[in-house]
């Protein structure tokens, strides 16, 4: 069986599976490689979390070019765009790594 696009444009069908997995060059891969999970969706956009590492992400929408990356306890954020952020291995927090470094 061919591959076939369905009607939401990430998905496809192959051999009769269906693949519901993130294109790798967005942000919605890079996030899920780098630990965080879907929280929210408001007017803002949609907000991606690790509690544990204390992390948040935000961006506008699934085709966004970049997310604010941010540090829940101590508020610091940078703005990485989904080319940057597949070069990132690793997010350190205060509530991940503290005062360590």
């Amino acid at each position: 069986m061919a591959s076939e696009n369905t009607d939401n444009d990430t998905a496809t069908i192959k051999d009769g599976i269906l693949d519901l997995r993130p294109p790798k060059s967005g942000l919605v891969y890079q996030l899920l490689r780098l630990g965080l999970t879907y929280d929210h969706k408001d007017d803002s956009g949609e907000t991606w979390c690790d509690y544990s590492r204390g992390v948040t992400a935000t961006f506008t929408d699934r085709q966004a070019t970049e997310t604010v990356i941010a540090d829940m306890d101590t508020k610091d954020a940078e703005t990485i765009t989904a080319s940057r952020l597949a070069t990132i291995t690793e997010i350190k927090t205060w509530r991940s790594d503290g005062a360590e470094d």
